[in-house]
């Protein structure tokens, strides 16, 4: 019966130990996010300013292009 005991209470201080890792590891988790997703928040949103932007460029590089090769008579452009 004692041994019995010895191994429940083993098990049951494992069950403990697995318990508080998993918490802990739940709990930096949820700390990090919280941590970065300003940051991942800011850059997506630069990241949409950026490409809106590199498009804008494109398309008035192609409008002076066009306009170049319109004032130049390049009948390619």
């Amino acid at each position: 019966m004692n041994e019995q005991n010895n191994k429940l209470h083993k098990q049951s201080i494992v069950i403990v130990v697995l318990t508080v890792a998993v918490s802990v590891l739940l709990t930096t988790n949820i700390a990090l996010y919280n941590y970065y997703q300003p940051q991942i928040t800011g850059l997506q949103q630069q990241l949409i300013r950026t490409q809106y932007r590199l498009k804008e460029s494109s398309e008035q590089n192609q409008r002076q292009t066009k306009r170049i090769a319109e004032l130049t008579g390049d009948k390619n452009g």
